[in-house]
């Protein structure tokens, strides 16, 4: 059975509704997780993915971070609470079709020498902590979403000209290695060793200069990893009219039943 799953920073549900509807028609995924909708949940738009037979979880809060996920299987929505987010909607935890599947914005950070900065660090390293008190990477997990870093070198445009700045500062990278080394793939890199990225500033025609990071991941633990057939970035919708800033990731896996 083919499951398609993908990821996507929308950077505003009401504002890419149009978009997102459209992705969901054309590429048809089993589950889209989306980041920063920055709605109340009071507002989020659920009907008009009801009305394509999608089923949708999601946390919000007004103007800021937001998460959903989308399925067209039954979601179940885990009880653990991740407490680094402090009381801010970054994470949703759910279990699909037999998979936990955790959908995460991490914080951006602002600037290094910022409290914000010190909350995105802890925020990883928390992430780590909760991860290894309640799963195993044995377990069908996968781990998804904008993680607000580039892991290594090859994910950003000029690593001289990144160096020290926010997406790809010495602390984020440490922290987001000792995420990674929990078990987990990168799906993406498990297809391509080329330089590719999935978030480009509005700013300067920064998308056509291909000025980008590429900070958006679906990790999944290594079993379900090897079922992974393909996984790529989906630069179609960041050409379109009025796009998010950032492209989806897709993945698609071969399961058994």
């Amino acid at each position: 059975m083919e499951f398609k799953i993908a990821s996507w920073n929308v950077n505003s549900i009401r504002a890419r509704l149009s978009l997102v509807l459209e992705f969901l028609k054309e590429r048809n995924p089993d589950v889209l997780c989306i980041q920063e909708t920055k709605v109340e949940d009071k507002l989020f738009p659920k009907e008009e993915f009801e009305e394509l037979g999608y089923k949708v979880a999601f946390k919000g809060e007004k103007r800021f971070n937001g998460i959903a996920t989308i399925s067209k299987h039954p979601i179940t929505i885990e009880p653990l609470e991740f407490e680094g987010e402090k009381n801010q909607k970054r994470t949703l935890i759910t279990k699909i079709n037999g998979i936990t599947i955790i959908n995460l914005y991490f914080p951006n950070g602002q600037t290094p020498e910022s409290e914000h900065f010190k909350y995105k660090i802890e925020f990883i390293y928390k992430l780590k902590d909760f991860l290894l008190k309640h799963y195993t990477n044995e377990k069908n997990l996968i781990i998804l979403g904008d993680f607000n870093v580039a892991k290594e070198e090859i994910d950003v445009y000029d690593k001289d000209a990144m160096e020290g700045k926010i997406g790809f500062h010495p602390k984020e990278r440490e922290a987001l290695n000792e995420l990674y080394e929990f078990g987990f793939v990168d799906l993406f890199r498990k297809f391509s060793k080329e330089k590719a990225f999935s978030w480009w500033d509005y700013r300067a025609g920064n998308f056509w200069k291909n000025i980008g990071l590429r900070i958006d991941y679906i990790w999944s633990t290594p079993e379900l990893a090897q079922k992974c057939k393909e996984c790529f970035i989906d630069r179609t919708y960041r050409k379109k009219k009025k796009p998010s800033d950032h492209a989806p990731v897709v993945a698609v896996f071969e399961l058994e039943g």
